[in-house]
C-alpha cells in the first residue's frame, strides 16, 4: 500500500505543478495546457480526498493511525495547494472593472512612471503599467463595450483588445514567452501576440486590437479633460516577481528567455532589444524599428505605409500621415507639440487638435512596444527599418 500511497503522491505532485513546467518546455503542445487547466484541480483534490478516507477506514478498522501515510498526504496536500497557486491564472490574477480615482493629483505615480492610455466609445482611462503588469489583465467597460488591457511580463507586449463579444479575458497560460489569454465564458485560449484563438470553443476566432497611447504621467496630467486613472496605491507598485521569488531579476538580467530555446531565438540583437512593431492592418508585411534609434529622431515618417511615428520621454507613439486628403509634415515643437509645417496645425502630443487649418484629430495607429526576441518569434517575416 506505501508504494500505491507514494505513486499517487507523486502524481498529484506532476498535475499539480504542471502549469509551470509545460509551459516551459517546448516538447509539450498548448493543447495539453488547455486540458490541464480542466482537469487539474478535480484530479489532485480526488486523490487526496480518497487517500484521507482511506487513512480513516484503516485507523477506524485497525485502531491505529496509519502513520506511513503522513508523508504522502503531506505531498498531495501540497499539490492542491500548488495546483492553485502556481497556476498563471491565480499568480497573476486579472482585475475586472477596477475603482477609478477620484482626485488623480492624489495618487502614488512618479512623474516619470509610464501609463496607458486608452481613448474608445467617447471614453478616456489611463492604467499604470507598473500596476498592471502585476496582474498582467485589467477589464474594464468604456461605455458600452468591455475592454481588456493586457500586458505580458516576460516579452513586455501591452495590447488593448475589444473583448465585447465575448467576455472579460483572464491568464490562461503562457507559451513561447508570451502570456496565452482566455475569455471567461468559453475558456478559448489565445496568444497574445498574434490576437488569434489557439484551442477552445471560440476557435478559429481573432481578437481585435485598439489603438492607445503609453505617455509619462507627466503628460497625462495634462490631458484636458483629465483621463479617468485607476485608483492605485503605494502596494500596486511593488516589484514584480514569478511565483518562485527572485528569479525574475535573474531572467531579465540575462539572455534567458523561459519558454524559447536559443536555437529558436534570433540573435541579431539582444533578446531584450525594446522594438517598435506596427501592428496595424495597413501594414503587410509589418514593419518593427528599434526604439533607441527612433526616440532621438523625435519624428519619423514611414512614407510607404503614411504613417509616422513620434519619440517622445521614452515612449512611442504612432498615427496616420495625411488628413482631409492632405499629407502632413509633421514637426515636434520645442513645447512638445505635432506641428504641420504645410497647413500650420497644431496637435498635442496625444494628436488631438488644437489650431490650425485642419480642425481634426490625428489618426492613431496601432503598435506594440516590446522586447525583439518577442516580435521576432511571433511575427517573423516583418521588416526592420534601420534608422541612419
Amino acid at each position: 500500500m506505501i508504494p500505491i500511497l507514494y505513486s499517487l503522491a507523486l502524481i498529484s505532485l506532476i498535475i499539480g505543478t504542471a502549469a509551470i513546467y509545460m509551459a516551459l518546455i517546448k516538447v509539450f503542445p498548448v493543447e495539453w495546457l488547455y486540458y490541464h487547466y480542466f482537469i487539474r484541480k478535480p484530479i489532485v483534490w480526488t486523490i487526496f480526498i480518497m487517500s484521507l478516507l482511506w487513512t480513516i477506514y484503516i485507523t477506524l478498522v485497525h485502531g491505529s493511525f496509519p502513520t506511513f501515510v503522513i508523508l504522502p498526504l503531506i505531498i498531495m496536500g501540497l499539490a492542491v495547494v500548488l495546483s492553485y497557486r502556481m497556476h498563471q491564472e491565480n499568480a497573476f490574477p486579472a482585475v475586472d472593472y477596477p475603482e477609478m480615482a477620484e482626485d488623480i493629483e492624489s495618487l502614488p505615480i512618479e512623474e516619470e512612471m509610464q501609463l496607458a492610455v486608452i481613448e474608445y466609445e467617447g471614453v478616456t482611462k489611463a492604467y499604470p503599467l507598473d500596476y498592471v503588469v502585476h496582474h498582467h489583465i485589467v477589464n474594464d467597460r468604456f461605455g458600452e463595450r468591455i475592454v481588456a488591457l493586457t500586458y505580458c511580463a516576460m516579452c513586455r507586449s501591452i495590447i488593448p483588445f475589444d473583448v465585447t463579444d465575448i467576455g472579460p479575458l483572464f491568464v490562461g497560460s503562457f507559451k513561447g514567452a508570451n502570456m496565452i489569454v482566455a475569455d471567461r465564458k468559453t475558456k478559448t485560449f489565445f496568444q497574445q501576440a498574434t490576437f488569434e484563438s489557439i484551442i477552445g470553443e471560440l476557435h478559429p476566432h481573432t481578437l481585435t486590437m485598439l489603438p492607445f497611447q503609453i505617455l509619462p504621467w507627466s503628460e497625462v496630467k495634462k490631458i484636458d479633460p483629465l483621463p479617468a486613472v485607476a485608483k492605485v496605491t503605494e502596494k500596486d507598485f511593488k516589484d514584480f516577481e514569478l511565483p518562485i521569488p527572485g528569479i525574475w531579476k535573474k531572467i531579465v538580467a540575462s539572455e534567458s528567455t523561459p519558454g524559447i530555446s536559443a536555437k529558436e531565438r534570433d540573435t541579431s540583437f539582444p533578446a531584450r532589444t525594446h522594438v517598435v512593431g506596427i501592428t496595424d492592418k495597413i501594414a503587410n508585411p509589418q514593419v518593427v524599428y528599434l526604439k533607441e534609434e527612433v526616440l532621438p529622431q523625435g519624428i519619423v515618417n514611414n512614407e510607404e505605409l503614411g504613417i509616422f511615428l513620434v519619440g517622445f520621454k521614452n515612449t512611442i507613439n504612432a498615427f496616420m500621415n495625411g488628413l482631409e486628403e492632405k499629407n502632413l509634415e509633421i514637426t515636434l515643437t520645442h513645447k512638445n507639440a505635432l506641428f504641420d509645417r504645410a497647413t500650420e496645425t497644431t496637435w498635442d502630443i496625444r494628436g488631438k487638435y488644437l489650431s490650425g487649418e485642419i480642425k481634426a484629430d490625428l489618426i492613431p495607429v496601432a503598435f506594440s512596444d516590446e522586447y525583439w526576441f518577442s516580435w521576432k518569434l511571433f511575427h517573423p517575416k516583418s521588416e526592420l527599418i534601420r534608422l541612419k
